[in-house]
């Protein structure tokens, strides 16, 4: 029955090698008596476990060469409590037999890492959590730029679309009252022409009509005007007003500007969702209708 061991059974090349007085088995033997497999030195001295056995049956031809080759011997050396100077000085000589000429030895064993079997210089845990995390550093920046994205599309959205919709008769859709802009009481239209202000008048014909008006750094008035009602706005000489309303509902609408009727457009500007009436000191007239 053969009881030996696995490692046990992996080591007969290595004894079948050079022979006692060689470098190889002194330090094979220096291995075995410390009891140590040549896994647990290759684990050790992390040399690949075919360079172990090579040293030890001094088959020098199957390591890389050069200055690794003394790297390793002085690795081994150190790892079985054996001289270092002494194994180098004994590869030395055998290399010098064999008409080579060995390098200097180089100042630490971190090349030697690249004949490994196997070997890594990080473990596959460390490798796998590195991939999760740059994998999560791109999601979260893809929806970044998507939720951006989103938000301009949408604040542009907001930004052309009207903030009431105007009311047909006869449904139930709630519709805001109608909001008188804040401004001092308005001068009858003689009176605003003779101190150069403009008197203007908005009136819902028959059907009720959401309407927006904007007069330069005052505050906003927009709501629903009821059927035969009218939103009156009184204008300085440099004030300029802007009225907007919705394109089916231009129809719907009378504008008087000093008491004169107005022209109302009906198309919509590029870019525009709603129509927009201008009015000015200066360019008002232009909009009045000729008697």
């Amino acid at each position: 029955m053969n009881s030996k061991s696995p490692d046990q059974n992996s080591e007969e090349p290595a004894r079948a090698g050079g022979g006692e007085s060689s470098l190889g088995a002194r330090l094979r033997q220096a291995r075995e008596a410390r009891g140590v497999s040549l896994r647990e030195l290759s684990d050790q001295t992390r040399i690949a476990r075919r360079y172990l056995e090579a040293i030890e049956t001094d088959d020098y031809k199957e390591l890389p060469g050069g200055i690794f080759n003394r790297s390793f011997i002085k690795a081994y050396a150190k790892a079985v409590g054996f001289s270092e100077t002494e194994a180098v000085s004994a590869y030395t000589e055998v290399a010098r037999a064999h008409g080579e000429a060995p390098d200097e030895l180089p100042t630490s064993r971190q090349s030697s890492r690249i004949y490994m079997d196997g070997d890594t210089s990080r473990s596959p845990f460390v490798t796998a959590l590195l991939s999760l995390i740059i994998l999560a550093i791109i999601s979260l920046g893809i929806y970044a730029g998507l939720h951006y994205y989103q938000r301009r599309n949408n604040a542009g959205a907001a930004a052309s679309a009207p903030t009431a919709p105007a009311a047909n008769p006869g449904t139930n859709d709630q519709t805001l009252p109608a909001q008188t802009p804040a401004a001092p009481a308005s001068p009858d239209p003689a009176t605003a022409a003779a101190t150069g202000a403009l008197n203007v008048k908005i009136k819902a014909k028959g059907e009720e009509v959401w309407v927006r008006t904007r007069v330069d750094d005052r505050p906003k008035s927009e709501g629903n005007i009821a059927a035969d009602q009218e939103r009156e706005v009184t204008l300085a000489p440099a004030e300029r007003l802007v009225v907007e309303y919705s394109k089916s509902k231009a129809a719907a609408l009378e504008v008087t500007i000093n008491g004169r009727p107005a022209s109302v457009p009906t198309e919509t500007r590029k870019g525009k969702s709603l129509v927009e009436l201008v009015i000015t000191k200066d360019g008002y007239e232009q909009l009045l209708q000729q008697p």
